[in-house]
């Protein structure tokens, strides 16, 4: 008779000891991930206070204001964990001042801005002549680095066969993108739906 009670005591005992193991844990990580989400003051200040000293060698001249700062609690952008959202008083654009988490660098996004502006309006010539040249294009995607400075990428994939891609041909695309609409740099990929070969150049 004792046996089973105490066997029944120890399972008792176990699934107790488990169920508030869960229940603690639960609470802990619950916690933790409320802290993740609200923001340093000592990290908003430091942030500010670079904004500032970088907005004065780098834009001396420009009017600004501080309107905010950006915390990246769920890590949608990658180079920072805190930001300034800078407003240009005079164009009322807004931009953001970072330290960037890998070069530990403070940088700005205008150039990112600028180059994905840039990058719209050159879509539509890129394909205009490849669809006149290589044949109708399955797809193009111009994608701007997320980095200052980085180099974008252009992938284009093409129907049909319309007429086989040589080298010469290649090259006065890549001649045209550079010279003809003043693409600096870029990874260029080039294939043909369904085909293993591709044309690929960084320049």
């Amino acid at each position: 008779m004792n046996r089973p009670q105490k066997t029944w005591y120890k399972i008792v005992v176990i699934v107790t000891g488990i169920f508030l193991f869960v229940v603690v844990g639960t609470f802990w990580l619950l916690g933790e991930f409320k802290e993740s989400l609200i923001p340093d003051e000592k990290e908003e200040e430091k942030i500010i206070e670079q904004a500032e000293q970088y907005l004065v060698i780098k834009y001396p001249n420009m009017k600004y204001e501080i309107s905010y700062v950006l915390f990246d609690s769920g890590e949608n952008y990658g180079n920072f964990d805190y930001a300034a959202v800078i407003l240009n008083t005079e164009t009322q654009k807004s931009f953001i001042v970072y330290e960037n988490r890998f070069t530990k660098k403070v940088e700005d996004d205008i150039p990112i801005k600028e180059a994905t502006e840039f990058i719209e309006q050159a879509t539509p010539k890129v394909k205009s002549y490849i669809n006149e040249r290589f044949g109708e294009t399955q797809g193009i995607a111009f994608t701007p680095s997320s980095d200052v400075g980085g180099t974008p990428t252009l992938n284009i994939s093409l129907k049909n066969k319309k007429e086989k891609i040589n080298e010469e041909m290649f090259l006065s695309f890549i001649d045209h993108l550079q010279h003809e609409l003043n693409i600096e740099h870029a990874t260029v990929n080039i294939m043909y739906d369904n085909d293993a070969e591709t044309w690929s150049k960084d320049f």
